[in-house]
């Protein structure tokens, strides 16, 4: 990826997962450049949360990062207009920064 960074530091991002008691928890991201998609996939499998709703629908999980203070998170895409996967330095979302991982539920 283009966006390759070495970090002397452990990469530490503080996450909440919204609609749940995990408030701004730090998480330890293991590889800054594995993409959003795979980013979300190990935070569902860690925090083993649910992949369908009460209603037996499937749930979509985002990921949003804060732009301006008091606003509502930006989603970060999987892809960019290319098709290119994204990750988490193509956001420049760096150590410290605070995320947030939104569930929606698909309608069957």
């Amino acid at each position: 990826m283009e966006n390759e960074q070495l970090y002397d530091e452990e990469f530490i991002i503080h996450l909440t997962i919204d609609g749940t008691s995990f408030e701004e928890v730090e998480v330890k991201v293991t590889d800054p450049n594995k993409t959003i998609r795979d980013q979300i996939n190990s935070i569902v499998q860690v925090f083993e949360l649910p992949k369908m709703d009460n209603g037996g629908n499937p749930v979509q999980y985002l990921m949003g990062q804060i732009v301006e203070d008091g606003g509502d998170p930006e989603i970060l895409e999987f892809e960019d207009e290319e098709g290119r996967e994204q990750c988490l330095l193509d956001y420049n979302v760096q150590p410290g920064d605070h995320l947030h991982l939104i569930s929606v539920p698909i309608a069957g």
